[in-house]
């Protein structure tokens, strides 16, 4: 009788372990969790989670070694811009991908000083997704990106800085209600600070999205990140201020 129990017991826990599974796998696997687990956190504790991760910390430390020039093309962001192979994208050596998975605003401004040490030639910039799904409000992260283009006005006047939009996200395969319209706020904002500081800005979100003005299905796999043929039309949207 007791093994009967234990038996019992077992294919119960197994089943419930499997059923969660199968839910944070539908709804986005390890993302989905840490972003449940980012609203029981303090900005300041999401804060040194996300930059103290040994990932974030390598990112860094290889970037400081690499080699720099006046002729480089920068690609500057987080996780959608660090999953990319740019250069083999653009068959271009000149390109170096500087976007560290989970990064914000905030984590930009902290590392900024040594992108443009040696005053690239381009800099493309996608940010803010990260600060808007983990908290942080539109005018904190305007604010941050604000500093942000200031300081690259201010130390490295030659280069030519691309602030692209922030991508929509698909509220059927990424479950954070709200936040597009968030997305297009901050957006409009970016798109207006831009002109005001003479730097261009790339309207990404507008052919990213679906008839339902969502993230199009098949440019992702789990609502916020891109898969190949998102790259392929992000490459085609700004393949000619890569180029030139």
């Amino acid at each position: 009788m007791v093994k009967i129990v234990m038996l019992f017991s077992i294919l119960f826990n197994l089943l419930i372990l499997g059923a969660g599974s199968i839910l944070v796998y539908s709804k986005g696997g390890i993302d989905y969790l840490i972003r449940q687990l980012s609203f029981l956190q303090t900005p300041e504790m999401r804060a040194t989670f996300m930059y103290d991760t040994p990932y974030y910390r390598i990112r860094k430390n290889h970037f400081k070694i690499l080699p720099q020039s006046e002729a480089d093309i920068v690609f500057l962001g987080d996780s959608i811009t660090d999953a990319c192979e740019w250069q083999e994208l653009f068959k271009n050596v000149r390109i170096k991908n500087r976007g560290i998975s989970g990064d914000t605003t905030k984590g930009i401004l902290n590392r900024i000083h040594e992108v443009v040490e040696s005053q690239p030639q381009k800099i493309f910039i996608m940010i803010g997704i990260n600060d808007l799904t983990k908290g942080s409000s539109i005018d904190e992260t305007f604010n941050n990106y604000q500093d942000l283009l200031n300081i690259l006005q201010k130390e490295s006047p030659k280069t030519k800085v691309f602030v692209q939009s922030v991508l929509p996200v698909n509220n059927q395969k990424y479950p954070n209600i709200g936040v597009n319209n968030n997305i297009i706020n901050l957006n409009n904002r970016l798109r207006d600070l831009a002109q005001k500081l003479s730097f261009n800005y790339i309207d990404l979100f507008s052919d990213f999205l679906d008839s339902n003005n969502q993230l199009d299905a098949q440019y992702t796999t789990d609502g916020i990140h891109l898969n190949g043929q998102g790259y392929l039309l992000w490459k085609g949207l700004i393949e000619q201020e890569v180029m030139n």
